[in-house]
């Protein structure tokens, strides 16, 4: 079962749309790329109050996934204006991160967090955080005869996580979680 639709439902955010892991390849000439350092969430609200659309991006070269509906966490260090969309492209990282001195600049990655033991709500969450596609994250169910079942079981703890707790994190990296009501061993 994909995680997208349940995390995008999370993602809508006063009528805007935001993505996270976009080519920024525009055409035409290459609007100016100013530097902002603000939290995101006041940069996305000021787009919103200017009647503005907005996408959201990864400062960094790490092509990390920036959630709106996690904006509180994160700060947007540089702006695109797009004056024929009506629209302005973010770039932002962690709140706890520095700013890069410019748009795509190295920084090494996160971890990818230790979700085992976690109900799968929480999981997806941090998995997202950490800047993992929700369109990435894929969720086997269980029953207690260890068969695959249907349906979400958001209060169901994780049981096994790929990659494992500690991974460097990577963009291509496809997380995959197993749940169960009640994981053995545990």
């Amino acid at each position: 079962m994909r995680l997208a639709s349940v995390i995008a439902a999370l993602a809508i955010l006063g009528g805007a749309t935001a993505c996270g892991h976009q080519d920024t390849a525009d055409e035409g000439p290459e609007p100016s790329i100013r530097r902002v350092d603000l939290p995101l969430d006041t940069a996305m609200k000021t787009a919103a109050d200017q009647g503005k659309g907005f996408s959201l991006r990864d400062a960094t070269s790490l092509g990390r996934y920036i959630s709106p509906a996690y904006a509180s966490h994160f700060k947007a260090c540089f702006e695109k204006q797009k004056p024929n969309l009506s629209a302005v492209d973010y770039f932002a990282v962690r709140s706890s991160e520095k700013c890069p001195l410019r748009v795509g600049e190295d920084m090494p990655p996160g971890k990818t967090p230790k979700v085992v033991g976690v109900n799968l709500r929480k999981a997806a969450q941090q998995l997202v955080e950490a800047g993992f596609a929700p369109d990435h994250i894929s969720v086997d169910t269980l029953d207690a005869k260890g068969r695959r079942t249907g349906g979400r079981h958001w209060s169901w703890k994780v049981c096994e996580q790929n990659p494992t707790a500690g991974t460097p994190f990577s963009a291509d990296l496809r997380p995959k979680l197993v749940v169960e009501a009640s994981c053995s061993g545990n």
